[in-house]
């Protein structure tokens, strides 16, 4: 069915559940970040796969709203489709939203599927809407009667994340949960994000590609725990691991039954994840609004789990530098692979650690001006070939037992331009910076922001995405709740404490020509304690050599250069000694003091 068709469908859906305009959202009822294939909706509606989106459908309008990271992406992949690409100008803002007050004429109804909007969100819609004289219907899911393909909810198994590798027990977490529990004298937290049903839980799934993670809701009680999954997903032994801390299952879509016997009890719910459709199954009076305290306690990485990251930092390593390895060998005997083919190497290469699972992110492997695609995934059919020639650009990470990785580097193939240089050394010093900074405890995300920015600056650039977010322990590779950005949303506004993993990521993009991003995860640990408090500092975790060919020296500083010296006499040192002797060489060249 072509997309036209698809349009069509809807609109006739639309006229007859009188609806004006629908708005069709990337989410899913657990606001994830990467819905299960079932709740893909805009991604077959519009054909553009981004990560973040809302599409609009009128009778006479189809658009797709995306931030600055997505906009090449989405003029590729919407070209020669019925959707207008309408581009945000703040990544965070529900600009979609001014645009129907604007453009619909009072009395329109706008339509969405409540199960797959948080709380906050509908919320905002309604009062935004309904003060332009405008009306939100939740009308439901209007896709499902058209679209046949569909795929069904996942029933891949669900299995343990050893405490061998979590630090604690579930017991031990439930525990803590129910303390924050009684401070808010709630009789129940209704828990509907995937990654803290499974974090708390210390369990996985794999319902969501790269995300270890699976589809539950789970509501806590003063002394018992009820896990809301399609029930064959459990193995029988872990339904009695789970009932020996009175943990009982119950069949996935029992969650609005059993969420309407809860009118009467204080329920705890987090309106940023719970979504609207099972908020309004609960009483409005009963709700205590507040932040998930799982969320914060998942941020903070415990000792046993911090030891295990400095370990899948280093296998990660030592992948990353066997695909390289292989991509010169290659080259050197004149073969030259494509995007597509050095990311399944990649993944070829992690595979062979005992502790891996899959990759946390589809790589992202630019070559040259595809490296200015922010969110650029290779296909397999188009990806360009790699030659000895300009830049490369690979993001890429993993999913180990014992840790996440998310690592970028941007690698000299051959000849570049001269203004190059510049660029990468500009993001290279501002990578420095923030890695280097010592910090009071409670300094918050939005902060941090300008020090990795303020040499792109110097030259006149920018970047605009984020500068860095929050990292799982086996888990989504983009955790909330900190981050380094220039807006004061959640994680602009969060206090660091020790113990957050955290990626810098500066970068730099020039359309039709290339992309440079230079990526470490850090650690923030304690550095010190002042007559105000305790300070921090940041440990940088992941281990690969930065490319220096491509630094213009005269633009670094003495305390830049020190920096970067260290930091490359700590990777050989921790790496060398799973090396042979031809890695030895390489990876000792590559590390070399400048």
């Amino acid at each position: 069915m072509d997309n036209k068709h698809k349009i069509s469908l809807l609109r006739k859906t639309m006229r007859d559940r009188k609806i004006d305009a629908f708005l069709q959202g990337t989410s899913d009822p657990h606001q994830s970040e990467y819905p299960p294939a079932h709740w893909s909706g805009r991604v077959w509606l519009t054909g553009f796969t981004g990560s973040a989106g809302t599409a609009i459908v009128t009778q006479r309008h189809a658009g797709l709203w995306t931030d600055s990271r997505y906009y090449l992406q989405a003029e590729q992949e919407l070209k020669g489709t019925a959707f207008v690409l309408h581009k945000l100008v703040v990544q965070t803002q529900a600009e979609y939203v001014d645009w129907l007050c604007k453009t619909l004429p009072t009395g329109s109804v706008v339509g969405c599927d409540f199960w797959c909007y948080s709380m906050a969100q509908i919320g905002y819609f309604k009062k935004t809407l309904e003060a332009a004289g405008l009306k939100l219907a939740n009308c439901g899911d209007l896709l499902e009667g058209i679209w046949q393909d569909r795929a069904p909810l996942p029933i891949t198994p669900v299995y343990e994340h050893e405490v061998k590798y979590a630090g604690k027990t579930r017991a031990e977490k439930l525990n803590e949960v129910r303390k924050s529990m009684k401070k808010l004298s709630a009789d129940w937290f209704l828990v509907s994000a995937l990654d803290e049903v499974a974090w708390v839980l210390n369990l996985r799934g794999s319902d969501v590609p790269c995300n270890p993670v699976f589809v539950a809701y789970l509501a806590i009680g003063p002394k018992e725990s009820i896990l809301f999954t399609k029930t064959s997903k459990i193995p029988e032994s872990i339904r009695k691991s789970l009932a020996k801390n009175n943990i009982v299952i119950r069949a996935y879509e029992r969650i609005s039954g059993f969420a309407e016997t809860l009118r009467k009890k204080k329920v705890w719910i987090d309106p940023s994840t719970l979504n609207a459709q099972l908020s309004i199954m609960l009483s409005e009076s009963s709700l205590l609004s507040a932040p998930s305290c799982i969320m914060q306690q998942k941020a903070v990485k415990n000792s046993t789990e911090m030891k295990h990251l400095r370990r899948a930092m280093e296998k990660d390593a030592i992948a990353i530098m066997n695909t390289l390895m292989w991509l010169e060998d290659q080259h050197a005997n004149g073969q030259f692979p494509t995007e597509f083919e050095l990311s399944e190497k990649l993944i070829q290469c992690r595979s062979r650690s005992r502790s891996y699972v899959n990759e946390s992110f589809n790589a992202i492997v630019g070559y040259n001006a595809n490296g200015a695609i922010i969110h650029y995934r290779p296909e397999k059919r188009s990806s360009s070939k790699i030659r000895p020639s300009g830049i490369l650009l690979l993001d890429s990470g993993g999913q180990y037992l014992d840790g996440t990785t998310d690592i970028t580097r941007t690698i000299r193939l051959g000849r570049i331009k001269p203004q190059i240089k510049k660029q990468y050394t500009a993001v290279l010093m501002g990578h420095i910076a923030l890695a280097r900074c010592i910090f009071p405890q409670g300094t918050k995300g939005i902060q941090f922001d300008i020090l990795a920015r303020q040499f792109l600056w110097n030259l006149g650039l920018n970047y605009s995405h984020g500068t860095g977010h929050g990292v799982g322990f086996f888990m989504n590779v983009h955790e909330p709740p900190q981050g380094f950005v220039t807006a004061f949303n959640q994680r602009g506004s969060t206090e660091y404490t020790v113990g957050m993993l955290t990626s810098n990521e500066p970068g730099y993009y020039e359309e039709g020509s290339h992309g440079i991003r230079i990526e470490n995860l850090v650690l923030s640990v304690p550095h010190c304690e002042g007559p105000d408090g305790q300070f921090l500092a940041f440990e940088t975790m992941t281990l690969f050599p930065i490319d220096t060919s491509l630094i213009e020296y005269n633009m670094m500083d003495r305390t830049s250069v020190e920096w970067l010296n260290n930091y490359h006499r700590e990777v050989y040192a921790r790496l060398q000694k799973y090396c042979n002797t031809q890695q030895k060489k390489w990876l000792k060249e590559r590390c070399k003091s400048i």
